[in-house]
Order: C-alpha cells, then sequence, then structure tokens
C-alpha cells in the first residue's frame, strides 16, 4: 500500500514535520478532503504508529472491521444520522484515552465528514472534550493537539501533488484551568483555537467559489516560477490565492467565464490545456517512452484496468476515489504478480518465478518514470483536434489569466 500511494502521487511535500512529536501521548487533528487516504498519508509520512477514528458505517462487515483494527483503525458515530449511536462512542473514546496513557499518537478529523472541497465544515466538539478527559486521568502529562493540513492539487488524478502541513501545537493544559471552573466553555474554546489553526493550514474559500479556486490553482501550477519554487512556497503561493480570492475573482471574472465557455464547448479538462510556451515533446522522445513503456504496461494493466473500473463505477463519492483505486491495484497488482510467480515457479523453476518477480518490479519502474510523457503526449494529440484559431484563442485567455494571478504573487 505504502508503494501503491508513492505511485499514485508524484510528489508528496511533508512540511513543518518537526512539529509532531516524536515520543509521548499527542493528539493530531486535519481536515478531511481524501477519506482514508488522509490517515494514509500522514501514516506513510510519520515515524511513527498512528491510531486514528474513521465514520463507523465502513466497520459493518465483521471482516472489514478486523482488518481495520490492525491497521489502527477505530470506528466512532456522528450523531445527527442516527441517535442509537450516542452510546456506541463510549467504547470508542476509552480505546482513544487508554492510547494516550500509553503514549500513543492518535488522529481525529473534528470535522466528521471527508469533502474534497476547499472550506472546512464545523468541527464537532468530541475530540477537544477527549483531550480534557486524558488530562483529568493523567493530570501530570503534557497533551499538545498538532493540526495538520492536507492539500491536494486534485482529488482523482494519477501524478498529482500533495501537500502535508503541520502546525505549531496546541497544549490542552493550557485551557485545563478554566475546564475545570467551566467545562462548557474550555470546550469551546479549544475546539475554536484548533479551528483557526487549521484554517491556517488549509487552502479555502467560501464554499459556492471553491471549483473556481481549483481552475485558477491549476492555472498557476503551469507558470515557470512556480514550478522552480519549492514545496513551502508553492505551497504559499497557493494559499496567498485563496486569502485575496475574491479581489482576483473580481478582476478576472470576464476573462474566466469567456475561458469556461472555450473549454467547456470544446470539452477540454484545464489540465489538459499546456501552456503556450511548453516544449513539445520530440518524436524521439515519445517512440523512446513507447518502447520502454510497452512491457511494464502490459505486464501489470490487468490488475489495474481491473482497479480504475472499480473506481470508476463503484465509487459514487469523489473524495474516496484515489483511496479507493490505490487499495484495489496495490491488492490486485500483488495478488496477479504473486499468481504469475507461482504458476512459473510450478511450471519452471524457482529460479524462473525469481527472474520474473525482479523484472516486474524494473518494468513497472520504466513504465511508471515513461508515463508522464506519455500522458503530456495524449494531452498535445487531443489539443490537435481543436481548430487552430480557437486552440490559439484559449492560449490567450490562459496567459491573459496566468499574467493577472502573478501581478497578485510575484
Amino acid at each position: 500500500m505504502t508503494l501503491a500511494t508513492r505511485i499514485f502521487y508524484r510528489k508528496i511535500h511533508f512540511l513543518n514535520s518537526q512539529n509532531i512529536p516524536a515520543t509521548g501521548p499527542a493528539i493530531l487533528i486535519a481536515n478531511h478532503p481524501g477519506s482514508l487516504m488522509d490517515a494514509a498519508l500522514l501514516g506513510l509520512l510519520v515515524n511513527r504508529p498512528i491510531h486514528f477514528f474513521a465514520r463507523g458505517d465502513i466497520f459493518k462487515n465483521r471482516l472489514i472491521h478486523r482488518i481495520l483494527n490492525t491497521l489502527h483503525m477505530h470506528p466512532i458515530h456522528h450523531h445527527q444520522y442516527n441517535r442509537s449511536s450516542l452510546g456506541v462512542n463510549d467504547d470508542s473514546f476509552e480505546i482513544a484515552l487508554k492510547l494516550l496513557q500509553k503514549g500513543e499518537l492518535v488522529l481525529f478529523f473534528p470535522e466528521g465528514f471527508s469533502h474534497v472541497e476547499y472550506f472546512l465544515l464545523p468541527f464537532k466538539k468530541g475530540t477537544f472534550r477527549l483531550a480534557f478527559q486524558a488530562l483529568e486521568k493523567n493530570q501530570h502529562i503534557s497533551l499538545p493537539i498538532v493540526p495538520v493540513g492536507f492539500h491536494y492539487s486534485h482529488p482523482t488524478e494519477l501524478f498529482s501533488t500533495v501537500w502535508v502541513k503541520a502546525g505549531p501545537p496546541v497544549e490542552t493544559t493550557d485551557f485545563y484551568i478554566a475546564y475545570q471552573s467551566n467545562t462548557a466553555q474550555a470546550v469551546r474554546k479549544l475546539t475554536d483555537t484548533t479551528y483557526e489553526s487549521i484554517k491556517e493550514l488549509t487552502i479555502q474559500v467560501p464554499a459556492s467559489h471553491s471549483n473556481e479556486l481549483f481552475q485558477l490553482l491549476a492555472i498557476l501550477r503551469t507558470d515557470s516560477r512556480y514550478q522552480m519554487a519549492d514545496p513551502a512556497k508553492q505551497w504559499h503561493l497557493e494559499k496567498k490565492i485563496s486569502l485575496d480570492f475574491m479581489r482576483i475573482h473580481e478582476m478576472l471574472l470576464e476573462t474566466y467565464r469567456s475561458y469556461k465557455h472555450l473549454l467547456k464547448q470544446h470539452q477540454i479538462k484545464e489540465e489538459g490545456v499546456l501552456p503556450t510556451n511548453s516544449n513539445s515533446l520530440s518524436k524521439q522522445k515519445k517512440l523512446l517512452c513507447r518502447f520502454l513503456a510497452v512491457p511494464g504496461f502490459l505486464l501489470h494493466a490487468p490488475p489495474l484496468f481491473i482497479a480504475k473500473w472499480i473506481a470508476d463505477t463503484k465509487v459514487t463519492r469523489i473524495d474516496f476515489y484515489a483511496w479507493i483505486l490505490v487499495a484495489a491495484a496495490a491488492l490486485l497488482d500483488s495478488c496477479w504478480t504473486l499468481l504469475i510467480f507461482l504458476v512459473l515457479t510450478i511450471v519452471h523453476s524457482l529460479l524462473a518465478g525469481m527472474i520474473f518477480f525482479v523484472s516486474s518490479i524494473f518494468l513497472g519502474w520504466i513504465t511508471w518514470k515513461c508515463a508522464p510523457s506519455l500522458i503530456r503526449h495524449s494531452k498535445e494529440q487531443q489539443l490537435k483536434n481543436i481548430p487552430g484559431s480557437t486552440l490559439q484563442q484559449i492560449r490567450v485567455k490562459h496567459e491573459e489569466l496566468l499574467s493577472s494571478i502573478r501581478s497578485f504573487l510575484f
């Protein structure tokens, strides 16, 4: 699963990782744009086991419940849809309290539900009541709450980028005296404080403009100065756009509408528009990439296409897409490779099986390295179907938008 995640995301940036304690109990809280992928990524990046709590309805199947438990996942329920679950969370909170007593890391998503849009839902207070209860049981310990912000360049696209940014810890003990005198007020204060901390770590705008921000960020990422910037600077630039969004939106509204109309008219996705100054791939490079990628593609294609079919046809929520695709691809490709290995070992020899196994890894790696160039070539081919005058109009509008965005940033 770790390898599959690294393959799906071309770049995974972990910013300010030093804010997560290397030892001792701590509560991690995060925004929740990627469903189970959020927890998987944090588990991949942090050099400590992380126990995290996910919505209880995915634990209904007994087998799945056991599998998720082995992955340090525990259920938590949300009352507004099922009042009968009010007592069920007592067990979950007891598990969390025991984990904190043992000095473990516990992850919560206080929004309660995952969603890909660029805005935060109100935080539920259960996590923060739990923090105070943990202090009541162990009044001598420090219990930091570390805010973590997730930001995905695209919720479903292969080879996208994800930024994971940890903020300064909020110390629960700083609120404990207030908690002893006025429980509700202290819980609300801690909830509000951590909410503001997560706001600082996330890219967000008013809900009605979330899709437009997504498009402007996609345009920004075609800028050469942005591409040369380090991950922290890239995150900062995207954050700055979100903070200035209403001003930028007002200035770019007419150009943006015209640009979107052209894209919709010719059924082009924003990520399919190559900037005017982009260099086309040479014929030799295209042929070389195809030649190198074909063996690995043919070997790994069957399980990967099945995984994509599962994600495309069975997933109804976009925030679940990446997780289901990566998990299904990892499981099916592992089984497929193991099956061929066993067949070769039984029919021929262990040496034949081992040669295949090593070759499959090498060929898969070569295909993965060639894939971005092949995807770029595919985009170039799609653009060739558009009349030259129309394509020029699209690129002119794209450059106008990008120039205006630059004026706010550089």
